[in-house]
């Protein structure tokens, strides 16, 4: 393996787990867009589930006491998802290194944009809008080990305090991560994938030792920093990273020209920058008290009215968010 690649997966590491600490999610989805420019899907993806095992055990077990008030809202996206992680490892297996990285990319920017606009439209019916996505979502952690962004707007749209919203993803994840580990482990002992290989189990020191130290750091940062802020700031580096790595693919596969890929890529930088720098300016920098909402609250047939959770209370207003993930609620 090339050394330098290594050391710089390593520092990417480092980046990742401190807004997995932080947000409680993000890890992946930060690392894979940029270390698949030097590693195939087929090595990376195995070594990440099997750290991601170990990180959604460890952050769940830091929000165990919340787990009997958010089970029943995790459920239907859990029960749902084996279909979707099935044929993500089939993907994996046998579809193109180059095929791969286009879906990564394309799939993933739209979604860190949606999250950087703070776009919000809550289900009314939450049970089955979870069944709905588990299955997608199943999908492309299989195929890409990208899930927080598509988990995190839908929590985030059902109106879930900061904590429970915590709780809730770090169950989905680690059902959504033991899942996977366990199929590529079948897929490669019976069915010739290679996905557990020696190659790739060899890149998990590169990995853990950056999260063993960067994970209670970015739970002391969160402290300090409003996660509203922090959480959009991150989303603003992801989409810059996510635009290179679509531009970079997109020459591979012949469909830009060099320069047609760095013009691409400085208009994305010019527009995130943009979009960016007017949401964060609404956002305020101080810590938000504990328990306030992470999104617009639960409409009519949502969990507030049929599975005997309360409300958690109104949404902040558009111009003034709450500062632990808050979204506006539609029409405020």
């Amino acid at each position: 393996m090339d050394l330098s690649a290594d050391l710089w997966l390593t520092l990417l590491a480092l980046g990742a787990a401190l807004v997995n600490g932080a947000v409680g999610y993000g890890f992946s989805s930060i690392i894979t867009p940029v270390a698949i420019l030097w590693y195939s899907n087929k090595l990376l993806n195995p070594a990440l589930v099997m750290v991601e095992v170990a990180v959604n055990v460890a952050l769940l077990l830091r929000e165990r006491r919340r787990i009997p008030a958010t089970w029943g809202r995790a459920r239907p996206v859990i029960t749902t998802l084996a279909p979707g992680v099935v044929l993500g490892t089939l993907g994996l297996a046998f579809l193109a290194v180059t095929d791969v990285k286009v879906i990564v990319y394309a799939t993933l920017l739209p979604l860190v944009l949606l999250q950087l606009s703070g776009i919000s439209r809550p289900f009314k019916n939450e049970r089955r809008g979870g069944l709905a996505i588990g299955p997608g979502i199943g999908f492309l952690y299989a195929l890409t080990t990208i899930s927080g962004p598509p988990l995190a707007l839908f929590l985030r749209n059902q109106g879930m305090s900061k904590n429970d919203f915590r709780c809730a993803i770090a169950q989905i994840r680690v059902a959504e991560s033991s899942i996977t580990l366990t199929t590529y482990a079948v897929f490669s002992a019976f069915f010739g994938a290679n996905l557990v290989t020696l190659p790739s189990i060899g890149l998990l020191p590169f990995l853990v030792v950056p999260v063993i130290i960067g994970i209670p750091l970015g739970t002391l940062l969160l402290a300090s920093v409003s996660p509203e802020f922090f959480r959009r700031l991150v989303m603003a580096i992801d989409a810059v990273l996510v635009s290179y790595g679509l531009t970079r693919v997109l020459v591979t596969v012949h469909w830009l020209t060099p320069t047609g890929s760095y013009l691409i890529f400085g208009l994305a930088v010019a527009g995130i920058a943009g979009l960016g720098t007017w949401m964060l300016r609404r956002v305020t920098v101080r810590p938000a008290p504990e328990g306030e909402a992470s999104g617009p609250p639960r409409g009519p047939g949502g969990p507030g009215s049929r599975s005997g959770v309360a409300p958690t209370g109104p949404a902040a207003p558009l111009d003034r968010p709450s500062h632990d993930g808050a979204e506006p609620a539609p029409g405020s």
